[in-house]
């Protein structure tokens, strides 16, 4: 199952104009009965594209030519994910040596770079699991002393428990996202972090299609809205609620539901 939801990520830059609030052409459509429907609907993406597309723009980073990177766009300034520093920094003032961060779907280790950039004093140990395609090109550029790439997430859990598994826009794009989030608790993890994920108020999650329109990227491809509710339910009793936050975006439709991006920053109970 691991590994095939490594296979199953999708690429961050499908949700690069998802984070300036709702576009027209960007849709969220159905109410898929499994994975495989929903599969069925989609149109696929061009990975390779997109990995290019979000390596090049790291790479203009790594030289000094951008501030920051998130999915394949440049910028003249960094651009924190403010809660989820917050959450990297109260991890690691409860760590005394160096803190062991587990970055599932990080791509080439941005949220790692944003952290670096704070400056905050001591080492840090950050793995990054992600598909082949980022996983040579990551090991080749960007690697170094505290940042690692892995294929798989049981070779990056290999050792002492995480002190916090990232989880940044990945687990909607995941066939069986709360067996992961299992996986997650039980590997021991002190925190756990989530960000940008699509949640609702219902009680059930909801499969959709997340259509991109080819003025941005051309892709669709099945995408949940999960159930506020269910997500804390399936990392309960291990882990206690801390935050939870959303990227200020605004509701976002859907045929289903209305959703929001939301993120939560959970402690181990």
């Amino acid at each position: 199952m691991l590994k095939r939801a490594i296979r199953e990520l999708t690429p961050p830059i499908l949700l690069r104009a998802i984070r300036k609030g709702p576009k027209p052409g960007i849709l969220f459509r159905g109410d898929y009965a499994s994975w495989s429907e929903a599969q069925k609907a989609s149109g696929g993406y061009d990975q390779d594209e997109i990995v290019r597309r979000v390596f090049d723009a790291e790479m203009k980073v790594k030289r000094g030519e951008a501030a920051d990177e998130r999915d394949g766009v440049t910028f003249d300034a960094v651009q924190f994910s403010l809660p989820v520093m917050a959450g990297l920094l109260r991890a690691a003032a409860r760590q005394p040596g160096a803190m062991r961060v587990v970055d599932f779907g990080g791509a080439f280790g941005g949220l790692y770079r944003q952290y670096k950039a704070l400056g905050v004093p001591g080492k840090v140990s950050w793995a990054v699991v992600e598909q082949r395609a980022f996983t040579t090109l990551g090991a080749a550029n960007f690697q170094n002393d505290e940042l690692r790439f892995f294929e798989n997430l049981d070779d990056a859990l290999r050792g002492p428990a995480p002190d916090v598994t990232l989880l940044s826009s990945s687990l909607q794009y995941l066939p069986e996202p709360h067996a992961f989030l299992k996986r997650v608790a039980a590997s021991g993890a002190r925190h756990v972090l989530i960000d940008r994920t699509p949640c609702t108020t219902l009680a059930r999650d909801v499969l959709t299609v997340q259509t991109v329109p080819p003025e941005i990227y051309p892709a669709s491809y099945p995408c949940w809205l999960l159930s506020r509710e269910r997500l804390l339910q399936a990392l309960a009793p291990q882990y206690r609620l801390l935050a939870s936050f959303t990227d200020g975006s605004g509701a976002w439709p859907s045929d289903a539901a209305s959703f929001e991006l939301a993120g939560f920053i959970l402690e181990q109970a």
